[in-house]
């Protein structure tokens, strides 16, 4: 019976320091509260991030854009020049032509 009663008294025991265990961890666990003071400094620092990261790449996506269109439009105006000085040539050409026939016609009179 000596056994069953030091049985007993251990499981006792054993069960009691789970206990006291467990209400050790509920202790802590209510001391460490949740305040939620954490989640607006994060959200905040995040707000923050991003307005900075904006701020050093707007300007940098403003300036592509504006060469990009930019070039496009000295593209469109280089195309436009040469087929200009084409046609420059070409009414030279009749420039040219309508002088000769000119003067040819006056010799004739």
């Amino acid at each position: 019976m000596a056994k069953n009663e030091e049985k007993k008294a251990s499981e006792e025991k054993s069960t009691s320091t789970t206990v006291k265990e467990k209400s050790e961890l509920a202790d802590t666990i209510s001391e460490a509260t949740y305040d939620g003071t954490a989640d607006w400094q994060f959200l905040l620092l995040v707000i923050i991030s991003i307005a900075i990261a904006l701020l050093l790449l707007l300007p940098k996506i403003y300036l592509r854009n504006s060469i990009y269109y930019e070039s496009r439009a000295i593209d469109r105006l280089e195309t436009q020049y040469g087929a200009l000085l084409e046609e420059n040539k070409l009414l030279k050409r009749k420039v040219e032509g309508l002088k000769v026939k000119n003067q040819i016609l006056d010799t004739i009179f």
